[in-house]
């Protein structure tokens, strides 16, 4: 059993080996970076993706929600930064707790509704379509680009100045769990994007449909020559016996 002694003595080794990796790393500054890059992937919904995505497998196009979504949370992480300076400091201490609760509940709240919006994610793959979503509990909806027979797109005009609307996508199950993306960017643009892929996988591609038709051989054979008393050869017209 190793004494007390030898746990500090190897404890301060790794601690000093830790410290020599970061050095050649760059420093504590990119260690730090790194980190930061990889909470802010994993927060925001990114991994979600990635992990959905199979090996072989090309991501063709990924839509996230508007940014008018945006608008409210962050007015109302606004509305708890300026109680938290204008409210906060006019509290005696004893009673801080309760202005300082609320103002932690606004932003957390805040928080939450901004990742709810980051981290639902619409994905369009070279063979199927899915749906990532959710903050504690985490959604998945998939289906496959040949079952789509349908793309709706609907644009209300609340969402037209903003180059926005809504995706319904239809197939021929009862029940769907991938039908309905709203509030997306350039729903028309994503609605091109399922039907070039689905037409691409049917064979009827944009190579075949914009490559020029072959020109048809032109006839040798000699033309027919009308009749003398035909009606509509030129000429001085024959009387025909009746």
């Amino acid at each position: 059993m190793r004494t007390p002694q030898e746990l500090l003595t190897a404890g301060y080794d790794r601690w000093a080996g830790w410290l020599d990796r970061i050095a050649e790393d760059g420093g504590l500054m990119a260690v730090s970076r790194w980190r930061l890059k990889n909470a802010a992937v994993g927060l925001f919904g990114q991994r979600m993706v990635n992990r959905k995505l199979i090996p072989g497998e090309r991501k063709i196009r990924e839509v996230k929600h508007i940014w008018l979504l945006y608008v409210g949370p962050v007015a109302l992480g606004l509305l708890g930064l300026f109680l938290a300076v204008r409210w906060l400091p006019a509290v005696d201490a004893d009673n801080a707790w309760f202005p300082a609760a609320i103002i932690l509940g606004i932003l957390g709240y805040a928080f939450y509704w901004i990742l709810k919006i980051a981290r639902d994610r619409f994905v369009v793959t070279d063979s199927r379509v899915f749906r990532v979503w959710g903050v504690f509990t985490l959604r998945e909806a998939e289906m496959e680009i040949v079952r789509v027979l349908d793309v709706t797109v609907f644009r209300p005009w609340y969402l037209r100045p903003v180059r926005g609307g809504n995706v319904v996508l239809e197939n021929a199950a009862q029940e769907q769990g991938l039908r309905l993306i709203e509030w997306v960017p350039e729903p028309d643009a994503i609605a091109g994007t399922i039907h070039r892929r689905r037409r691409q996988m049917m064979g009827l591609g944009e190579e075949d449909a914009a490559a020029p038709r072959r020109p048809q051989p032109a006839s040798t054979a000699p033309p027919r020559r009308r009749r003398a008393d035909h009606p509509r050869s030129p000429g001085r017209p024959t009387a025909r016996p009746h």
